[in-house]
């Protein structure tokens, strides 16, 4: 289940946007998708009450509210709630630039809200399906659902191998790295060293030594024969991102 949440000082305008969503959900979605929208809030407080216990995949927030505005809201919510994907929505242009701060996913113009919205509400719902891909694992311990985008990289160790993810824990499971190799073959990974497959997605750079640094600082050697076809996947999985983003 997607929830889309709204907040908006102006009741008129949260109605037209509440029932414009609404409409999009019904029937704009994949089959297999579910969504909801939430009756729309009226405060960055109201917002920061609900996430307390509630997760939202994606807000429409307004930038010129009183009290707290919407760049304090967003800065509140990257904190508290990272997941939730930002969008912007303002009757002020001028804004656009002041909101890149904020990294939000789009920035809609109140004022042409009929184009901007449908094409919107496709490119986030696109995301937020990408970031629910999971693949499942039998660990020493039992079996685990991980998202593809938590894992940072596989270790292998004789007839084990390690996986290492975002939140620093780390699973056992009894299997071969070429068997491995092939499940996750179809995502961005790739196999640097006969013992290491790293998340593309993860890297934080690449030296001319021949030595991949992952985001959680782990510096990993890639293997001389398979640096060319390395480099060749890691400039493919870039160039795809940066398409996205522009489309995005």
């Amino acid at each position: 289940m997607l929830t889309i949440a709204i907040c908006d000082d102006s009741p008129e305008f949260a109605d037209i946007l509440f029932r414009k969503l609404h409409r999009l959900c019904a029937y704009n979605l994949p089959e297999h998708v579910d969504c909801r929208v939430l009756p729309a809030f009226t405060t960055g407080a109201q917002v920061l009450e609900y996430l307390k216990n509630q997760s939202v995949n994606v807000i429409f927030l307004d930038i010129d509210m009183p009290g707290m505005n919407g760049f304090d809201l967003a800065e509140r919510i990257r904190k508290d709630a990272p997941e939730t994907v930002i969008i912007f929505v303002s009757a002020y242009e001028e804004f656009v630039y002041s909101s890149f701060e904020y990294c939000p996913f789009r920035f809609l113009r109140k004022a042409h809200i009929d184009e901007e919205l449908p094409q919107t509400f496709r490119k986030v719902i696109e995301k937020c399906l990408l970031d629910k891909e999971i693949l499942e694992f039998g660990t020493t311990e039992g079996n685990v659902i991980l998202r593809v985008k938590d894992i940072i990289f596989f270790e292998g160790q004789k007839n084990y191998y390690l996986i290492h993810t975002a939140s620093s824990a780390v699973y056992k499971c009894r299997g071969t790295m070429d068997s491995l190799e092939k499940t996750v073959e179809s995502y961005d990974f790739f196999r640097v060293h006969a013992a290491f497959i790293v998340n593309e997605e993860h890297i934080e750079n690449l030296d001319n030594d021949g030595f991949v640094t992952m985001k959680n600082k782990k510096v990993i050697a890639i293997s001389k024969r398979r640096m060319a076809g390395f480099k060749d996947s890691y400039m493919k999985f870039i160039r795809r991102r940066i398409t996205q983003n522009e489309r995005y």
